[in-house]
């Protein structure tokens, strides 16, 4: 019991250490690195602790020639394409590279924040237009039809390749007897971040139930793993 007390105030901790780092990289790395490549400079930032309660931002200044209008929509795209990039390359060194659990950990965390924060912006935003989305909608880049598409797509691919790397960082750390429950009450995060979202952002009500849609696909999911792989008593997966 003790055991397990420490491993779950480690991973929270963990866990908030790099919502911070996501929020970095949403904001300094993907909107900050368009503003420098097109002339402009950052003047302020503020990383939100309570996100998504209350967004990050940077302040940034143009040119003398000021931003061309495809400049602004690079710039505005440019948080949620690079947290994009960021959990694609992470997700796929975790699937593909053994590593300790407290690097898995901290990769996984990090995974998800940088596929969380665009795909919430994505869904959300095309269910009731804000922040970037709204911005993107407004230049014309993208419409709600599409960043609700978009933002679905990304996160059932994600969902599963989350799912699989969390399962194993759960095993390697021999604390948690349940996998499938691990798994399926990580999902929970998904409503309780939406619930914050309603509250700050006043999003429809419709996407708190919509929300639980993960933790579903979380029971679902693990008795498909449950088939297909069988744990042993030293709890390591064998393929049958």
């Amino acid at each position: 019991m003790e055991n397990r007390v420490k491993f779950l105030s480690l991973f929270l901790s963990i866990g908030f250490i790099m919502k911070i780092l996501g929020e970095v990289i949403h904001e300094v790395t993907g909107h900050g690195l368009f503003v420098l490549l097109f002339g402009g400079t950052i003047t302020r930032v503020h990383i939100s602790l309570l996100w998504p309660y209350e967004p990050s931002f940077i302040w940034s200044s143009p040119p003398a020639n000021g931003f061309a209008p495809w400049q602004g929509a690079w710039i505005a795209v440019g948080g949620i394409l690079v947290s994009l990039i960021i959990t694609c390359l992470l997700q796929l060194f975790l699937l593909f590279r053994k590593s300790s659990w407290p690097i898995s950990t901290s990769l996984f965390w990090l995974a998800f924040w940088t596929f969380i924060n665009p795909v919430g912006y994505l869904i959300m935003g095309g269910i009731k237009p804000f922040g970037d989305v709204a911005n993107l909608i407004n230049r014309g880049v993208l419409t709600q039809e599409i960043a609700l598409a978009v933002g679905l797509s990304i996160f059932l691919l994600s969902f599963f390749s989350l799912s699989s790397i969390l399962r194993g960082t759960l095993i390697k750390t021999r604390v948690i007897k349940n996998v499938k429950n691990g798994i399926v009450l990580f999902w929970f995060i998904i409503p309780f971040i939406t619930l914050v979202n309603l509250i700050g952002y006043g999003q429809p009500l419709i996407s708190l139930p919509i929300s639980f849609i993960p933790v579903l696909l979380a029971y679902a999911y693990t008795p498909l793993k449950n088939r297909l792989f069988k744990r042993p008593n030293d709890g390591k997966p064998v393929r049958k």
